[in-house]
């Protein structure tokens, strides 16, 4: 926008720039050659004085240009002294390029010593003379002449304001920008973190049922081995010591109630490790904690008559419904307080994500709202996304449950 803005004032200051001259070539026949070419290369400087004002980058550069121009437009003025509609051309395009050159409150400055030196070298003929190239200079009334310097006096700070604001906005738009940055990367990085903590608890899980599997296999191992080795011995007595043999059972017995034992514990350490798993609604409670502590934005669950868990797939795809429902409430809502709501109706799981952010004019299917779709349809269910008629923005999933759901639970 404040491109937008300067290019059209830009665009002002060379039609008004024009237009000046041709004016001035409209009154030519009646001007002498000589007034009419020192009045052209007076022009031509003015205007190359006002682009490098433009152009320049650094501040030496646009003070020297803004000088230039000042000389210029005096020394113009001093040839066409009574044409104040083309001189109120020029002055105007060259607050223009002033105004928008120099930086507040350095325009208001030199727009104020500028307009200084155009009203001083208002009549320049009374100053320095008459000018052999225009000997007899028309009058001017007090009240046009007043009425130039309110017009360019108007000009000048309205030039000088509009220069105050382009700054401020091109400012504010600035941190916007940043801002969506950060907000991205922060939101990224919230994704990552998400993963990582899932990643890591299934992580140890996994080194938990490893180091279990292997206890079990060391104790089957070590007590199987000892029964078939008693085994083995009993076999060879033949039947020739009966008191032997049944020490030789009894030990085998205890070795078995031994191995039996050890067993249970160990899978009932599995299982334990299992039910440790996070799953289902305090899956979604774990990455509520997670959201609300990195973005600091209010997360408020209502679980409803939802049990713990309704399986691998549907608890996977209400995680990534969450998930991502969180992550657009960030990213794209900019909320700052989001609803998280279950309930079971007619063998149906109902699921509704609503923020109180801005909400979204155009609504864009990328890949995270295609990603859900996808994972809902497979399931038979529906979803739904947009603005909430209360604000923000609404995202509602229904998932059919089935037999299946009823069986289990």
């Amino acid at each position: 926008m404040c491109r937008t803005v300067g290019r059209s004032l830009l665009v002002i200051a060379v039609l008004l720039y024009s237009l000046g001259l041709v004016l001035f070539i409209s009154d030519a026949s009646s001007i002498n050659f000589d007034l009419w070419a020192t009045v052209v290369v007076s022009w031509i400087f003015l205007g190359i004085a006002g682009l490098f004002m433009a152009l320049a980058q650094t501040l030496p550069g646009k003070l020297l240009a803004w000088f230039g121009a000042v000389a210029a437009y005096i020394i113009l003025g001093y040839s066409i002294e009574a044409y104040l509609t083309i001189k109120l051309c020029l002055a105007t395009a060259f607050f223009i390029m002033s105004g928008l050159s120099l930086q507040w409150p350095g325009n208001v400055l030199g727009g104020g010593i500028a307009l200084m030196l155009f009203a001083i070298f208002q009549h320049p003929s009374r100053m320095l003379g008459e000018t052999m190239l225009a000997p007899s200079v028309p009058r001017i009334d007090r009240p046009s002449e007043l009425t130039f310097i309110g017009v360019l006096l108007a000009v000048m700070l309205s030039l000088s304001f509009i220069r105050a604001l382009l700054d401020k906005l091109r400012t504010a738009e600035e941190t916007v920008t940043h801002l969506d940055v950060t907000i991205d990367r922060l939101s990224e990085f919230n994704q990552d973190l998400q993963r990582y903590a899932r990643t890591a608890d299934e992580e140890a899980i996994t080194r938990e049922r490893n180091r279990i599997s292997r206890e079990i296999h060391d104790i089957s191992g070590y007590i199987f081995t000892n029964i078939i080795a008693l085994m083995d011995a009993a076999i060879s007595m033949g039947g020739r010591d009966p008191e032997a043999l049944a020490d030789l059972h009894t030990t085998v017995r205890a070795q078995a109630k031994e191995g039996l034992q050890e067993t249970r514990r160990a899978l009932r350490e599995l299982r334990a490790s299992d039910t440790h798993r996070e799953r289902g609604i305090a899956a979604i409670y774990k990455i509520k904690a997670v959201f609300e502590r990195v973005t600091g934005i209010q997360v408020d669950i209502e679980a409803g008559n939802m049990p713990p868990s309704f399986g691998e797939e549907i608890d996977m795809a209400v995680y990534r419904v969450v998930q991502e429902a969180l992550t657009n409430a960030m990213r794209h809502g900019r909320a700052s307080h989001v609803w998280v709501q279950f309930w079971i109706m007619e063998d149906k799981l109902e699921l509704s994500v609503q923020d109180d952010g801005l909400g979204s004019k155009d609504i864009v299917k990328g890949i995270g709202l295609s990603g859900m779709e996808e994972r809902i349809k497979h399931l038979g269910g529906t979803i739904r996304a947009g603005n909430a008629p209360e604000g923000g923005f609404k995202v509602l999933v229904h998932i059919p449950l089935g037999a299946s759901y009823y069986g289990k639970n």
